[in-house]
């Protein structure tokens, strides 16, 4: 048994670069749109093999215009560390994208999956992709995928994570390119229970050719993080941020959360 896990972590490493690339090969050359969630979050490479998690993802952006809600986004989750490489999650997401529609739908489905190439602390940097196919429930819509890098990287007492994303809409009647977004984590590790950071969300525009500066979204702002262990195998996780509009695109203010029940 243990020789097989060997096999299956050495193929998984070299499967999992081969992987990426291909997604991101074939993502540029198909048309595409994309559009800033306020329950976006930051991707990590701290998962385990065997472990499951419940996982709720909400967020809220506000518009000093009116001081109406300019989005509300929400998604439920259920996760597996399927071994030390691949974690996997399906979730269901709920918007309300304008301040006086009728929220509380079931706005999509989808299908996320992310590879680690490396042990932690192996490398220089801890490397992995990431991969999400997004159906959403209005066909017009057509689908959408998401795929790029994952970077991560213990410099002292502070955490670094990196993601950046190439995004595309599919079979919606959309005539855009490839977008490019980013997200960023700084986490300080101290106390588990209570930790601070900040975190940044960003959409450059056109993977090839960034859109000018005012029609850019970027968001970024301080942001909270915590654990706590309910039993040898079981704890939840959390974080939240108040993210502040850094870019005429961007809504003035974002308040986004995550809970995570792991077992």
């Amino acid at each position: 048994m243990k020789q097989l896990q060997r096999v299956t972590s050495t193929a998984g490493r070299r499967l999992a670069p081969a992987a990426l690339w291909a997604a991101t090969m074939i993502l540029p050359v198909l048309p595409a749109a994309a559009w800033a969630d306020p329950n976006d979050y930051v991707l990590t490479l701290d998962y385990t093999g065997g472990e499951h998690e419940i996982e709720t993802k909400a967020g809220a952006a506000t518009s000093a215009r009116n001081g109406a809600a300019a989005g509300e986004a929400a998604a439920v989750a259920w996760g597996q560390g399927v071994n030390d490489i691949w974690f996997t999650e399906l979730y269901a997401q709920f918007a309300n994208s304008s301040p006086g529609a009728d929220g509380g739908g079931l706005d999509a489905v989808s299908w996320e999956n992310i590879v680690r190439f490396s042990d932690p602390g192996q490398w220089p940097v801890d490397v992995g992709a990431a991969v999400e196919i997004e159906r959403p429930r209005a066909g017009s819509r057509g689908w959408k995928i998401t795929a790029g890098p994952l970077f991560q990287k213990d410099i002292d007492q502070i955490q670094v994570n990196a993601n950046f994303q190439l995004q595309r809409q599919f079979d919606g009647g959309f005539q855009l390119s490839t977008q490019l977004n980013y997200r960023l984590q700084l986490r300080y590790r101290s106390d588990p229970r209570l930790e601070f950071g900040m975190q940044a969300f960003g959409e450059m525009g056109a993977w090839n050719h960034w859109g000018r500066p005012q029609g850019q979204v970027h968001r970024l702002g301080p942001a909270i993080f915590g654990e706590r262990k309910l039993s040898p195998s079981t704890g939840l996780h959390y974080n939240a941020a108040v993210l502040l509009g850094a870019s005429r695109g961007a809504a003035d203010v974002t308040l986004r959360t995550q809970i995570e029940y792991e077992y």
